[in-house]
C-alpha cells in the first residue's frame, strides 16, 4: 500500500479525503487512483521528473501507472475512430516502452521523445502531423540530458555519445517489432490496467464505479480490434522510428564536431578563382581544361516556360537572394522541371565543411557511375573553391508527394579573370530547394574513397590531425 501511495503522489497530491482520517482513506485512495489514470499522457510531468523517477530512482509502480495512464488515453482516441492509423501508432509507441530489449536509460529517454511525438499527433495515415515534432523531441531529450543525475548515470554506464547510443537502441528495437510482440505487450498492459482500475472501483465511492467499468470495457473493445489496427500501424511506426534514429544520428555527429588543430578538415580554406585558376594552369589536372571551347553553355536567362513551373510549386531558381539565387545558371539549356518519387535516393558529394542540405544533388545512377574525383569535378563542373569532396550524403524522398526539382546537364564553368580555364560539365545534376528537405531522411555521411584533397596540387595534403570526419552539417540548425 505504501508503494502505491508513493507512486500516486508522484502524479498528483493526495486528495483531502485521504488526509481526513482512516475511515475515508481507502475510499479516497480509490478516487485518487481513478483521477490519476484518467490523465492524458501525463502531460504535466516535467523532464526532471522523468529523469529522476523513470531513470534514476524509480519509485515502485510509477512506471506501470504511467503506462496504464497512456494506455487509457490511447484507447480513448482509438474509440473515437478505430480506422485512424495514427491513433494505433500512438498506442504502439506506448507498448514499445515495455520491450525488455531497452535498458533503463534508453527506456526513459525514448519515453521523453515519444511523449513529444504523441503530443504533436499523427495523421490518419500514421505519419507525425507536424514536421517540427522531431526537433521538439530532441529538445526534450536535451533537457533530460542536462539533468545532473542523468549525466552521472551516463558516466557510470560509459555512454559518451547518448545520441548515437539511442539511435542504435532504436534500430535494435525495430528488429524486435512485429504484430505478435505488440499484441503480447498489449495484453500484459491491459491486464495491469484492469487490475488497477478494478482496485479503484472496489475501494472508491459509488460515483466512479460505472465510469471505471466503462473504461475497462473500452480497453476490451480496443483489444478486439488491435490485430487489425496494430498491423496497419507497423509500417508508419517503423518509418517514425527510423526518422527519429536518423535525427539522433545527426545530433550525434554534431555533438562530436570539433576543431582540434589549425590543420583540420573542418577548417578547409576556400581558395578564390584566381588562385585555383593559377594552380590549374600550372599543374593541368585531368578534370580541368585550358581552352576557349564551351561544351555546355550556361543559361543566361531563365527560360519563360520555367516561370509557370515555379508558380506551380517548383523551386524558384531565379531567386534574388538565398541558396537558390540565379541557380538556373548552373544548367545548360537542358534544364527541365522534374520530380523525384517517394523512396528514391539522391546523392550529394560534400567535404567536411559543406552543408548536407544545399541545392546541388544527383540521382543514384549518376553517383554510381562516378569512378573518381576527377569524374565528379569534370562532369559536374565543381570548383575546388566550392567543395573539396571526400564524403557523400544521401537523401531519401519521404512517403507522400514527389519532390519537385530542376534537372539537367551541369553547365561549363570558367574562372573570373581566367576565362580560358574550364570545368567541362555535362553530367545530369539536380537542383532543389533545401527548405523542402527533412533532416530525418538524410543518411549517414560516408567516405567517397577519393580523399579530401587534390594531390595534383603540391602541398594540398590530406594529412589532417585529430579530425572527426563523416559528421553531419545541417545548415540553419
Amino acid at each position: 500500500m505504501d508503494d502505491l501511495e508513493q507512486a500516486l503522489a508522484w502524479f498528483r497530491s493526495a486528495p483531502k479525503g485521504w488526509m481526513d482520517g482512516a475511515g475515508n482513506k481507502l475510499e479516497a485512495t480509490g478516487q485518487w487512483i481513478w483521477e490519476v489514470i484518467q490523465g492524458d499522457f501525463n502531460d504535466n510531468q516535467s523532464t526532471g521528473q522523468i529523469a529522476t523517477g523513470t531513470l534514476i530512482s524509480m519509485i515502485p509502480f510509477v512506471d506501470q501507472i504511467c503506462d496504464v495512464r497512456d494506455l487509457v488515453a490511447n484507447c480513448r482516441n482509438i474509440q473515437k475512430d478505430s480506422n485512424n492509423t495514427g491513433a494505433w501508432v500512438a498506442l504502439a509507441l506506448t507498448l514499445l516502452g515495455l520491450f525488455p530489449v531497452l535498458g533503463s536509460f534508453a527506456k526513459g529517454a525514448l519515453k521523453v521523445m515519444f511523449l513529444y511525438l504523441r503530443k504533436a499527433g499523427f495523421d490518419a495515415a500514421g505519419k507525425v502531423a507536424n514536421k517540427k515534432a522531431y526537433d521538439a523531441a530532441i529538445g526534450g531529450l536535451n533537457k533530460l540530458l542536462d539533468q545532473p543525475a542523468v549525466r552521472k548515470t551516463l558516466s557510470a554506464l560509459r555512454i559518451y555519445n547518448p545520441y548515437r547510443y539511442l539511435a542504435e537502441q532504436i534500430r535494435l528495437l525495430k528488429g524486435k517489432i512485429n504484430l505478435q510482440a505488440l499484441m503480447k505487450k498489449f495484453d500484459e498492459l491491459a491486464d495491469v490496467a484492469k487490475a488497477i482500475l478494478q482496485r479503484a472501483a472496489d475501494w472508491g465511492p459509488s460515483s466512479i464505479k460505472q465510469p471505471i467499468q466503462r473504461t475497462i470495457q473500452m480497453i476490451t473493445d480496443v483489444r478486439s480490434k488491435a490485430n487489425e489496427g496494430l498491423k496497419k500501424a507497423l509500417q508508419p511506426l517503423n518509418d517514425t522510428l527510423e526518422k527519429l534514429a536518423r535525427r539522433l544520428d545527426i545530433e550525434g555527429d554534431k555533438a562530436y564536431r570539433a576543431v582540434v588543430d589549425r590543420v583540420n578538415s573542418h577548417t578547409f580554406r576556400r581558395i578564390d578563382d584566381a588562385t585555383e585558376a593559377a594552380l590549374i594552369r600550372e599543374h593541368r589536372p585531368k578534370w580541368a581544361d585550358v581552352t576557349k571551347h564551351v561544351a555546355f553553355p550556361k543559361l543566361r536567362n531563365l527560360p519563360p516556360s520555367a516561370n509557370a513551373k515555379i508558380h506551380a510549386g517548383w523551386p524558384n531558381v531565379d531567386a534574388t537572394n538565398g541558396p537558390l539565387k540565379e541557380a538556373y545558371k548552373t544548367f545548360d539549356r537542358s534544364m527541365r522541371a522534374s520530380e523525384v518519387l517517394p523512396g528514391e535516393k539522391l546523392y550529394r558529394v560534400v567535404d567536411p565543411k559543406s552543408s548536407d542540405n544545399s541545392i546541388c544533388w544527383m540521382r543514384e545512377a549518376e553517383f554510381k557511375a562516378l569512378t573518381s574525383k576527377a569524374d565528379w569535378r569534370r562532369g559536374f563542373a565543381v570548383k575546388k573553391g566550392w567543395n573539396d569532396n571526400g564524403e557523400y550524403v544521401t537523401y531519401t524522398v519521404p512517403p507522400g508527394q514527389p519532390l519537385k526539382v530542376w534537372e539537367g546537364r551541369a553547365a561549363t564553368q570558367d574562372f573570373k579573370g581566367a576565362e580560358d580555364i574550364k570545368l567541362e560539365g555535362g553530367s545530369v545534376q539536380i537542383v532543389l530547394d533545401p527548405a523542402q528537405l527533412q533532416k530525418e531522411y538524410t543518411g549517414k555521411r560516408q567516405a567517397t574513397g577519393w580523399g579530401y584533397t587534390d594531390p595534383e596540387f603540391p602541398g594540398d595534403t590530406d594529412a589532417f590531425i585529430g579530425i572527426p570526419r563523416l559528421t553531419h552539417n545541417w545548415y540553419g540548425n
